[in-house]
């Protein structure tokens, strides 16, 4: 009798444990195009925009933060499985915030950097995957504006950087 009841509690919680996890797994989930793809290497980035020095944190950034993902070693040019290639085609500014009584005048402005990338397979020179990644941050506009813009544009690119890792990495 004991035994029937502990049969009835105990069999149905071991289902319910052997397929609640069904449909995880451990490691990375690489884009179904990037799954031969192990190591990349990322040349200098173009920049097809007017801000000096950006396309030099973008290439920090995203080399930074391909290493801290882990999902692809980065490597040189000969010795990676790809390239990713990257162009920084536009910075926008945008009033997020104006004065109160001159509605000209900016207080707050959105900080949007756009990166038009390419995965190119090195051994096929095959076109792996491309798209537009884009970050963006704030900036408020103080005495010093162009100061308080440099040093926002390297956060701007830092999250254009996590976008396009994201892309790499997850597919997403």
């Amino acid at each position: 009798m004991i035994l029937r009841h502990l049969i009835r509690l105990v069999l149905p919680a071991l289902a319910i444990l052997a397929t609640s996890c069904t449909g995880y797994h451990l490691g990375a989930s690489k884009p179904a195009q990037m799954r031969e793809v192990h190591t990349v290497a990322v040349p200098n980035v173009k920049n097809l925009t007017l801000q000096p020095r950006i396309d030099v944190h973008f290439t920090n950034a995203l080399i930074s933060r391909l290493q801290e993902d882990g999902t692809y070693r980065v490597a040189r040019e000969g010795s990676a499985d790809a390239v990713v290639e990257c162009t920084i085609t536009k910075l926008e500014r945008r009033q997020l915030r104006s004065a109160r009584f001159n509605t000209l005048r900016s207080r707050e402005l959105g900080l949007r950097v756009m990166v038009e990338y390419k995965v190119i397979d090195l051994r096929s020179q095959k076109l792996l995957q491309r798209g537009i990644a884009q970050g963006e941050t704030t900036v408020f506009a103080d005495a010093n504006f162009q100061n308080a813009e440099r040093q926002a544009l390297p956060e701007a690119a830092a999250a254009a950087a996590d976008d396009l890792v994201s892309r790499l990495a997850e597919g997403w």
